[in-house]
């Protein structure tokens, strides 16, 4: 749907836009390196630990974290994310010195954390904390008027150098599908049209939908 995009977007139009946008996706990261990741890591402080790894809070310091896909935080992490947010201070891993920092948090999902803290699995005091305000991105089905845009952004990013348009009834049966896999499936199914196609156009009949 665009939650980065727009995470970059609340960012660049706020006062903070001089400062870093460090991004995490909460849910490419094996859940033993996560901490590693938010919170950085002192030398020794575990097998392998070489060197000092400074973590995203301070990278971000000023500026902005962006923590994709938060519901896929593993649940023994969520009090040390939900202290650092309340206190502004943390920890590195391995650590003993408290390391404050001036970072706004924008934080996304595609799950329904209200149901997750329901279940148990996602805390209500991080819920809150997290969700001051709120902004709903709606899926691209429900954005007809915007696959045209995504659509000829894509098809420039991957046509490598090739004058390749789309016809307007392409465009027109892209506007007509569900895209239940959101932007993704639209930017995958026009690189399979690229490498597919040798003419100069491509038709409804080149995209496999």
């Amino acid at each position: 749907t665009g939650k980065e995009l727009v995470a970059r977007a609340l960012h660049e139009q706020s006062p903070r836009a001089n400062k870093p946008l460090v991004v995490v996706d909460c849910g490419a990261l094996a859940p033993g390196v996560v901490a590693s990741e938010l919170f950085g890591h002192d030398r020794g402080a575990f097998t392998g630990a070489e060197r000092t790894h400074v973590g995203a809070f301070e990278r971000a310091d000023g500026g902005t974290l962006f923590l994709d896909e938060i519901g896929e935080l593993p649940p023994e992490l969520q009090p040390q994310l939900l202290g650092a947010l309340e206190r502004r201070r943390f920890r590195r891993v391995g650590g003993r010195a408290d390391i404050s920092v001036d970072v706004r948090i924008v934080s996304a999902t595609n799950r329904d954390l209200r149901a997750e803290v329901n279940a148990g699995t996602f805390r209500l005091d991080l819920y809150y904390r997290l969700g001051v305000v709120e902004v709903r991105i709606p899926p691209l089905r429900e954005r007809p008027d915007d696959v045209p845009i995504l659509a000829q952004a894509f098809l420039r990013r991957h046509a490598e150098g090739r004058a390749v348009r789309f016809t307007p009834a392409a465009i027109e049966r892209l506007q007509r599908c569900r895209w239940e896999g959101n932007a993704r499936e639209l930017e995958n199914l026009i690189e399979r049209a690229l490498a597919l196609v040798d003419g100069p156009e491509i038709g409804p009949e080149d995209l496999p939908i």
